[in-house]
Order: structure tokens, then C-alpha cells, then sequence
């Protein structure tokens, strides 16, 4: 991680404003991309005086609507086989699709909205959209309040922490390893676990004949 924030402020050093709009519209395609990072490094240079808050929040906002509406038109015109077939992860099966289109058909606005703010969700979300009709009008409406707020919490982070933001990034990096690691060791014991009851399944069906 250290790596990519010596990369990040380096992107944000030769194309300003400009590394906000692209490394926001990157990630709202589904890219992984270090918004966290490029925003908070643009509030230390507003605490600074090098960028104004106000030009970060709209650099933000513009990258992350832009690529919004490019994944909306996406999920829309290139159909829902090719978009499923890239989407699998979420829609493992066709009364989960089922669910998640009932779900997103009822709370859509506020989906999209509160997901354009969450690590991860804001990856994505515009796909959904795009796939289940949501209105355009709405959904460009709620995207872009989302937009809006998530660089505006961010990059206010950045100003408020100043020269404290990179050793909160340290601080970051070493609470991802930890997480990285507990994940890690989740997914084995949950793997060994279903090992061992798949194994135990036929000793059982065979003491029962």
C-alpha cells in the first residue's frame, strides 16, 4: 500500500484535479482503484492551500457520475447474459437475480444513493441500475447527491487530518493486513469445514443401510 500512495501523490502532482476525475471514474466502472487514497491526499493539499475543497468535491463528483452512467448504459444496452455472465459473483442463481431485482425495484433511489459512498458497492452499483430499469432521470438524480457526498466526506477527512493523513494511511495499511489475514483464514476454515462434512456425508448414508 505504501507503493500505491507514493504512486497516487505522484499522479496527483503531474495531473492535479484531473487524477480525481480519473481515478474516480475508473472505480465506478467496477476498476479497483484508490479513491480512499487520492482523496484524502487531495484534502492535505486543500489543508495546504494547493487545491480549493470545493474544486476536489466537484473533480470527484464529475469522475464518479461520469463512470456511473457509463456503467448504467453498459448494463442497459449490452445485454443481460453478457452482464450476468460478469456479474456472477452477485447473481449466483435465477431466484437470487430474482430477489435482488424485486429488492432493487423497491428501494433502488436509496440503494444507489448510500452506495455510491460505500467501499466496494460503489464499484458496482451502477450495474444493477442499468440492468433492472431503473428510470434514468432517478437514477442520474440519486447518483449524483451519492457523488457528491462521498468526495466531500473524503477529501474533508484529508483537510481536517493535514500532514496526519499519511501516517493514518500507515495506520490503514496495517489494519488491512490484519483483515487480509482474518479473511484468509475464514475462507480456509470454512473450506476445511465443508471438506470434512462432504466426507463424512457417504459414511453416514452407508451406516444407515
Amino acid at each position: 500500500m505504501i507503493g500505491l500512495i507514493h504512486w497516487t501523490a505522484g499522479l496527483l502532482h503531474s495531473l492535479g484535479l484531473g487524477a480525481v476525475v480519473a481515478v474516480l471514474l475508473v472505480e465506478s466502472l467496477g476498476i479497483p482503484s484508490p479513491s480512499e487514497i487520492v482523496l484524502l491526499l487531495a484534502g492535505l493539499l486543500v489543508a495546504e492551500g494547493r487545491f480549493s475543497y470545493a474544486g476536489v468535491v466537484l473533480a470527484g463528483a464529475a469522475g464518479s457520475t461520469a463512470g456511473a452512467v457509463l456503467a448504467y448504459w453498459l448494463a442497459r444496452t449490452r445485454g443481460r447474459a453478457w452482464l450476468l455472465r460478469r456479474l456472477r459473483f452477485l447473481f449466483r442463481s435465477p431466484e437470487a437475480l430474482a430477489r435482488w431485482e424485486a429488492y432493487f425495484l423497491r428501494h433502488g433511489p436509496l440503494i444507489v444513493m448510500v452506495g455510491r459512498v460505500l467501499s466496494g458497492v460503489r464499484m458496482v452499483i451502477s450495474y444493477p441500475a442499468g440492468l433492472f430499469g431503473m428510470p434514468w432521470p432517478r437514477f442520474v438524480l440519486f447518483t449524483g447527491v451519492g457523488s457528491l457526498a462521498w468526495p466531500a466526506l473524503a477529501t474533508g477527512a484529508g483537510w481536517f487530518l493535514g500532514p496526519r493523513v499519511l501516517a493514518a494511511l500507515r495506520t490503514l495499511h496495517r489494519a488491512e493486513e490484519a483483515v487480509v489475514i482474518a479473511l484468509a483464514a475464514a475462507v480456509l476454515a470454512f473450506w476445511l469445514g465443508r471438506r470434512a462434512r462432504r466426507a463424512r456425508r457417504p459414511a453416514v448414508g452407508r451406516s444407515g443401510d
